[in-house]
């Protein structure tokens, strides 16, 4: 009987095992597949299939597509992705300015924290994107048809904040943090129209 009660045992442990890593991975799931990102997935997979003709006239330009009314709606709802997320970042600011104030916020770094990411990210992200692409470069010749497109899209990635649509994802997983991303993503804003001019520069 000890010998089956073990078995029972071992049967029960294993399930509730399986049922907290089907759990985990739903959590991971949920947090990681944000309204961002599922966008940003399907518009991938439109544009680099063709599916993207039903949407856009390739051939003429001449708004013939199928569905191009529905692309040119989205277009327009698009448009108003920034300023929202400005808004959203925004209320977080505020709402992290007032929770110091009322009592201290575990989720809110220091600012010598806040200084060593804006540091990081604007200072040694930088330096350290172009000097990969330039050793790149060494290595594999840059076809001319690529080679301006290839330079702007590693200055948008190196050089530039942290993209507000990490504060709607943030909001939209209901986590904790939102306020001190909130700072986070204002410091680096605020320091952008100089630290940005000067790598931009360089």
């Amino acid at each position: 009987s000890s010998v089956g009660s073990d078995t029972a045992v071992t049967g029960i442990t294993t399930h509730i095992d399986e049922i907290s890593i089907w759990e985990t991975m739903a959590e991971i799931a949920s947090r990681c597949l944000q309204p961002p990102v599922i966008g940003a997935v399907l518009g991938l997979i439109v544009a680099s299939t063709r599916l993207r003709g039903i949407f856009v006239d390739l051939v003429n330009r001449a708004d013939a597509a199928p569905l191009e009314w529905m692309f040119d709606g989205l277009y327009s709802v698009g448009q108003s992705a920034v300023p929202i997320n400005m808004l959203i970042l925004g209320c977080n600011l505020s709402a992290s300015t007032l929770s110091k104030k009322s009592a201290p916020n575990p989720n809110l770094l220091s600012n010598k924290t806040m200084a060593a990411i804006v540091i990081g990210k604007m200072v040694l992200m930088p330096v350290l994107g172009i000097l990969s692409c330039w050793i790149l470069s060494l290595w594999w010749k840059i076809p001319d048809e690529i080679d301006e497109p290839f330079w702007l899209v590693c200055m948008i990635v190196f050089l530039t904040p942290t993209a507000n649509n990490v504060m709607v994802m943030v909001e939209l997983s209901g986590s904790g943090s939102k306020e001190g991303i909130a700072r986070s993503i204002g410091w680096q804003y605020a320091v952008a129209p100089v630290i940005l001019s000067l790598s931009v520069t360089a």
